[in-house]
């Protein structure tokens, strides 16, 4: 069976969001970035058994939060140790170049075929984080010349210019993300087992921190 581009965005909730949020670089925003993911898996389970009117989400689809703990917070406190705390002076703009040149490429590209994603929708996903990534670099690259360590305001502004850029983007495809977001058991048994993975967390991430963290130290 095939597996909707809405498989590929819960399965990237955990992958796609730490690695993003590595940038953040600061312990104490590992913290808070860290219960996200588990706040919002916890809302989406109280949501389905409190409102009769939602569909019913597969029980592995409940299961991922916990799945995933605090992985991510782990890996953003690697992250600020082996870059933020070696006195990085990369921008996040910078950072930004990474992730999307390096990082974004190889995790889509893995995503895809363990879940199957179709080709069309392979293409409307790649097509819209094109226009997403352009709009982004387009209205932030001001906010996005700060400094990527211990700076923990500069990091806020960008991401709200970062939402603003999108948001307009992000609306306009909608409806043809939301033809994607019927969830079956197959589904969600799929997307849980890539999230337990702990090659990806205590391999494959790292990994590329400790490449950022490598040029960052050349850089320096």
């Amino acid at each position: 069976m095939k597996f909707s581009l809405a498989s590929l965005m819960m399965a990237g909730t955990t992958i796609l969001s730490a690695t993003n949020a590595a940038g953040v670089g600061s312990a104490g925003s590992a913290s808070s970035s860290g219960s996200v993911v588990g706040n919002a898996g916890g809302s989406g389970s109280s949501g389905s058994s409190g409102s009769s009117g939602l569909p019913s989400i597969p029980q592995s689809c409940l299961e991922i939060p916990q799945v995933v703990g605090n992985k991510p917070q782990q890996l953003l406190q690697y992250f600020h140790k082996e870059v933020c705390q070696q006195n990085c002076k990369a921008t996040i703009n910078q950072h930004n170049n990474y992730v999307h040149n390096y990082v974004m490429p190889q995790i889509i590209k893995d995503v895809n075929q363990r879940l199957e994603i179709p080709a069309q929708e392979q293409q409307l996903f790649n097509q819209t984080s094109t226009q997403v990534v352009a709009a982004v670099q387009k209205s932030c690259a001001q906010e996005g010349s700060k400094p990527l360590c211990n700076d923990l305001q500069g990091l806020l502004d960008y991401g709200l210019c970062a939402f603003k850029a999108s948001q307009p983007i992000m609306m306009k495809h909608v409806k043809e993300f939301s033809g994607s977001a019927k969830l079956s058991e197959e589904k969600c048994s799929k997307i849980k087992e890539l999230d337990s993975d702990q090659t990806v967390w205590q391999k494959t991430l790292p990994a590329y921190v400790d490449k950022f963290a490598k040029q960052c130290a050349q850089g320096n």
